[in-house]
């Protein structure tokens, strides 16, 4: 019997160090990388595209649907995008898959040219080509950007004021 009792302990004593090892990576991975609260977030918001931005739901209520992204993307916040990108746009929000880091998605960020040594490494983004981003997870050169980034379903009003959002001015 006490051959039964000391596997049962070690089994316990296993499966509590298993369950406290998940509890400290699930805390030092949120804890990474900027904070989203909604105290920094706008008072008003002064457009469709920044609702969505922030909320995932214009301004009839609909919420846009994400289509893919990763099986982290829920724990983010999943149903917008400040909630990898952070408020002021700079991404630096660490993920748990694999320890990915969302990309900054500022106006520079998209415009600029990147090296072939960044994990993010595109050609400057249009409109165009950033709504592709958006909805076919697609980089300005037709190449397919990681599964981390969610393909969103949205109407074309909505497409157009997000990505108006994103990457204010005349640019394609």
């Amino acid at each position: 019997m006490t051959g039964e009792k000391n596997r049962r302990r070690n089994g316990l004593i296993a499966l509590a160090g298993v369950a406290l090892a998940a509890v400290a990576i699930w805390s030092f991975g949120f804890s990474m990388g900027p904070r989203i609260s909604r105290s920094d977030w706008p008072r008003q918001f002064q457009s469709n595209g920044e609702r969505l931005y922030f909320t995932g739901v214009n301004v009839g209520g609909q919420p846009i649907r994400a289509i893919g992204g990763d099986r982290h993307m829920p724990m983010m916040g999943g149903g917008a995008c400040v909630a990898c990108l952070g408020t002021d746009r700079q991404g630096g929000r660490l993920r748990p898959s694999f320890w990915m880091v969302a990309p900054a998605i500022t106006a520079e960020a998209l415009t600029g040219a990147h090296g072939d040594t960044d994990e993010h490494a595109h050609s400057a983004y249009t409109r165009e080509s950033l709504a592709a981003a958006l909805t076919r997870g697609l980089r300005p050169d037709g190449s397919e950007i990681g599964p981390g980034m969610p393909r969103w379903a949205m109407s074309p009003e909505d497409l157009s004021d997000l990505v108006a959002y994103i990457l204010p001015g005349d640019s394609g």
